[in-house]
């Protein structure tokens, strides 16, 4: 059992697109609300995202890069919560939380992808 759950965790994080196709539907069939199914498939699989981020820069670079990812995350937040700041000149924590990781969300599905293309590329020129 212990296996089984490994192994749809491991091909979320390998293909997390996958696991955000999958939280979707399963919420859409559910809640009944494009939004909010929406909306809870990125809150969902942000963290494969950024699980399968670290995972490339892994392979990519040979070295752990898990304290730059954590770095960009916590400067996010800061950054979203002084911005907020100024802008109402109070800080509601769960609005700041909840861009701060719809922004990750949408960053590390960036990276993922041009990490994704870098690795294949560079497999194809340096096995080839």
């Amino acid at each position: 059992m212990v296996d089984f759950f490994a192994g749809i965790a491991a091909t979320f994080v390998t293909i997390p697109l996958l696991g955000f196709v999958l939280v979707y539907l399963i919420s859409r069939f559910i809640i009944k609300s494009t939004r909010k199914s929406f909306f809870l498939s990125v809150d969902v699989t942000t963290l494969f995202f950024l699980i399968a981020v670290h995972y490339l820069l892994l392979v990519i670079v040979g070295k752990s890069m898990l304290w730059l990812i954590l770095l960009i995350l916590l400067m996010t937040i800061l950054i979203i919560g002084y911005m907020t700041w100024r802008k109402n000149h109070e800080i509601e924590t769960v609005k700041v939380l909840r861009k701060s990781w719809r922004f990750v969300f949408l960053a590390s599905t960036v990276v993922y992808f041009l990490l994704l293309l870098i690795g294949l590329v560079q497999r194809i020129f340096v096995t080839a």
